[in-house]
């Protein structure tokens, strides 16, 4: 122990030591020491582990592209297996092709939905359409927004657009009309004049009446659909099933004005007392339509200029041969119309082509009819209503369309002229070719 270190006893149980200032620095420096070896060592582990988290970082971020390379793949190969691309709806497709428009439509802007619809098309040195920004987005296939179906019009004409309304404040309405279809003594039900001298009379005359009766019948329809299909569907399901009663209505009063039998349902014009049917040539051969029984059937009918001639889609070769023999040349009755503004026309009047007329060589083929002379009632109007609790415990709504009406010809007989015995009808048929 060096001589200048000296050791204090104060008592038996405490031992002081004092240290040299040549020893203090020695502790000094050997800390200093610990304490630069540990910084180290600190900052060195902090490296590594920074080190470790960065390589996992690149690792995960390389895994991720590889699975969005597998993804995109699998789609591309089987475009069944994600027919939306990972939509839920066309809603979310269109806002990101809007929000990819509103960002310059830059690659880096897109959505990761968005991105492989464009991955096959950016960077081609062409425009077109299926490429974006040169051209569009590739839509996907599920979200076309139309639902294909054949139009009633093309095959079937709307004759209630012809009909003569009648509002119906009840289900049961009575409509009064005159008795007048006799001309040989009175055209108007009844009355007569009479050339009389200064001092002379005349004989009393006085008006017939009638009714008709129009009884509102139901017509309704139903439907069931599930709560997925209608949440689910892009296109609007209840929409859809409107529509197609819409169609299945209009079909049926078609049929219905022309056949029905005045049970429960519309008398068609096929079925009235004031039909007149043309009978076919003594020469003529089966199913065929000739330019005789055209103008019979002109000559028949009633006020011809509010007439309109509907016919089956089969008759038509047979209508566009049907001819006149002239002296230097035929006269043809039908002309085409330009499928726009100016219909086919046949003996002047336009003729419309329905599927609900009879086929080709059987009665009702083809028909001359002023609509005009048809009443058609109706009570309020179409109702569409929908209903939850029918099928409540199968998670399906229920859909229900109806209406009340009634329709049929107001003439009960055929016109007698007063001076011929051929009577005239605004319902005119031309009878079996067989």
């Amino acid at each position: 122990m060096p001589d200048n270190d000296k050791v204090t006893q104060p008592d038996q149980n405490t031992v002081k030591v004092e240290l040299t200032d040549e020893l203090k620095n020695q502790f000094k420096e050997l800390g200093d020491s610990v304490n630069q070896v540990k910084t180290a060592s600190d900052e060195s582990i902090k490296s590594v582990k920074d080190e470790i988290n960065k390589a996992r970082e690149e690792d995960n971020k390389k895994l991720e592209e590889l699975e969005g390379k597998l993804n995109l793949t699998v789609k591309q190969a089987n475009p069944e297996k994600d027919r939306k691309c990972g939509y839920e709806n066309q809603t979310e497709f269109f806002m990101d092709v809007i929000n990819a428009g509103m960002n310059g439509n830059r690659p880096d802007k897109l959505s990761d939905k968005l991105t492989p619809l464009a991955a096959n098309t950016v960077g081609s040195d062409e425009a077109r359409v299926a490429s974006n920004p040169d051209g569009g987005f590739l839509i996907p296939p599920a979200f076309l927004s139309d639902l294909l179906s054949v139009d009633p019009n093309a095959t079937q004409v709307d004759t209630g657009a012809y009909t003569r309304k009648v509002p119906m404040a009840s289900d049961l309405v009575y409509v009064n009309a005159r008795v007048d279809k006799n001309h040989t003594s009175s055209v108007s039900g009844g009355f007569q004049v009479y050339r009389r001298e200064e001092t002379g009379t005349v004989d009393a005359s006085k008006q017939t009446y009638e009714q008709i009766k129009l009884q509102a019948n139901s017509l309704m329809g139903l439907s069931y659909a599930t709560e997925e299909i209608l949440q689910r569907s892009p296109i609007s399901f209840a929409a859809l099933i409107q529509s197609g009663f819409s169609d299945e209505k209009m079909s049926k009063l078609n049929y219905e004005r022309i056949w029905g039998t005045g049970v429960g349902e519309f008398l068609g014009v096929m079925n009235s007392a004031a039909k007149i049917e043309v009978a076919k040539e003594g020469s003529q051969t089966a199913d065929t339509i000739n330019g005789t029984n055209i103008a019979k059937m002109r000559a028949r009918a009633w006020r011809y200029g509010s007439c309109i001639w509907l016919a089956n889609q089969d008759t038509l070769t047979q209508l566009m041969a049907a001819h006149i023999a002239g002296t230097n040349t035929d006269v043809f009755l039908y002309a085409p119309g330009n499928g726009v503004d100016k219909p086919d026309t046949l003996f002047g009047r336009p003729i419309l082509f329905d599927e609900n007329c009879a086929t080709l060589g059987d009665a009702g083929d083809i028909l001359l009819v002023n609509w005009n002379e048809y009443l058609e009632g109706m009570l309020g109007g179409a109702s569409f209503m929908e209903s939850i609790h029918v099928r409540f415990i199968y998670n399906e709504r229920a859909f229900r369309f109806t209406i009340y009406n009634d329709g049929q010809p107001w003439w009960r007989s055929a016109l007698t002229p007063k001076k011929s015995t051929t009577t005239l009808s605004p319902y005119v048929a031309l009878a079996e070719r067989a």
